[in-house]
């Protein structure tokens, strides 16, 4: 057994503890906290522990609002309160970019929410005393946690949750997945074989599509007419609709996303041409253009998701071209070259080649959007190689009490 004191919280929501002069990770810590640990050895080439015992808690520790907290694996910052969290997030990406930032850099730190909700839920199936539940898994663990009521996810999916537990044979799923959308919630049942299904269309009011998902990752409707949901999104004065299936990638967090889509507006102003890399259904990029009348041109490496994009972009009436290209490696740049515009939302690894490309895209603004405070960093390091300047930086919360956090970072020619 060790004690020694937290230091601070790293993006992912693990704590340093630091042990015989060694750093340690640990889940659950709080900066302040005095502990006994229960050394684990090391993970992924990190040594890492578990408390034990809290010897003398922190002062900004705080019960956790969630019963499970110090089981479940899901939320990695349910000890510190909502504003502290927003501190220590905000910390992260300023933190990452610090050497990128300068007296004419805006910066908008987190501003901390209370009762937002993920929209966005994957459960895993487990079994208690032989009883199917849909739970998350235990931190570094297959162990499955089970909540009566899930605080972080909408009311409308801990219902969806109950109902399938009552409803649907869990025998041969894996695991289930559900968006929650305005018009309606999409549930995927994950499975090698087809599952047997109750699939009530309707619960509480709420419209629910049921799908089945093989282990080819090929997904059908349960039923043969499978309608999409929508998303409503922010436009300029007016609001838009963009539909979105099974397969599609939609922000986790609802009223998160629209606040990001309105930064971004605020920040391009009038545009002509928009260049949308990693384009996914649109969600970026066919907001702007529906309140300024430009044109997009966009590229992502899923197919489905270039099929979404094209058919929303349609359903608008948005002068666009979406094509498949993996912008990971070598692809036609010619359509990106000059925009007024050039968005970047790549996923956690960042556009490190892209971004060292830059000079070939030639744009006027470039708004990136980073997911991971150092991948974020690096790209923009590169960005000012070529001759970019960070004006702006704005840090989200799309993901209260977990330990994740969303940069969006603003650049124009020097």
């Amino acid at each position: 057994m060790k004690t020694d004191v937290a230091e601070k919280i790293l993006p992912g929501g693990e704590c340093v503890v630091r042990v015989d002069g060694k750093p340690v990770l640990v889940t659950n810590a709080v900066p302040g906290d005095v502990l006994k640990l229960n050394m684990q050895g090391k993970r992924r080439g990190v040594l890492r522990g578990d408390i034990v015992e809290i010897i003398r808690p922190s002062e900004q520790r705080v019960n956790a609002p969630c019963p499970v907290a110090a089981q479940c694996g899901g939320c990695a910052m349910q000890f510190i309160s909502v504003e502290d969290q927003a501190a220590v997030k905000s910390a992260w990406v300023m933190d990452a970019f610090k050497s990128l930032i300068d007296s004419d850099t805006e910066w908008i730190p987190v501003h901390p929410h209370h009762n937002r909700y993920r929209r966005r839920v994957r459960w895993f199936v487990g079994y208690d005393d032989g009883e199917p539940f849909l739970g998350f898994y235990a931190p570094a663990s297959h162990q499955l946690v089970r909540h009566a009521d899930c605080m972080v996810v909408s009311p409308e999916l801990n219902a969806v949750r109950q109902l399938i537990e009552k409803t649907v044979n869990l025998q041969d799923v894996d695991s289930v997945q559900a968006v929650h959308l305005d018009d309606g919630i999409h549930i995927i049942m994950e499975a090698d074989i087809r599952p047997e299904c109750a699939g009530e269309d309707l619960l509480e009011g709420v419209p629910l599509r049921w799908w089945w998902r093989n282990d080819r990752r090929i997904t059908r409707p349960f039923r043969k007419q499978a309608t999409l949901f929508h998303d409503v999104l922010p436009a300029g004065e007016m609001e838009i609709q963009l539909a979105v299936g099974p397969d599609d990638f939609v922000q986790g967090q609802q009223q998160g996303n629209r606040e990001l889509i309105r930064q971004i507006q605020d920040w391009t102003g009038s545009v002509a041409r928009i260049a949308d890399l990693f384009c996914g259904i649109g969600n970026l990029s066919l907001p702007l253009a529906a309140a300024t009348g430009a044109q997009v041109f966009g590229a992502e490496l899923n197919a489905a998701s270039v099929r979404a994009a094209s058919a929303n972009a349609k359903a608008l009436g948005i002068d666009s071209s979406f094509v498949v290209a993996n912008l990971f490696e070598d692809f036609d740049m010619e359509p990106y070259i000059g925009a007024d515009v050039l968005i970047l939302d790549p996923p956690r690894r960042g556009a490190k080649r892209l971004c060292n490309q830059i000079s070939r895209l030639l744009p006027k603004k470039i708004i990136m959007i980073s997911c991971d405070p150092a991948a974020g960093a690096r790209d923009g390091t590169l960005l000012t190689q070529h001759g970019f300047k960070l004006k702006a930086l704005r840090v989200l919360d799309l993901f209260p009490y977990a330990g994740h956090v969303e940069t969006m970072s603003l650049w124009e020619p020097e």
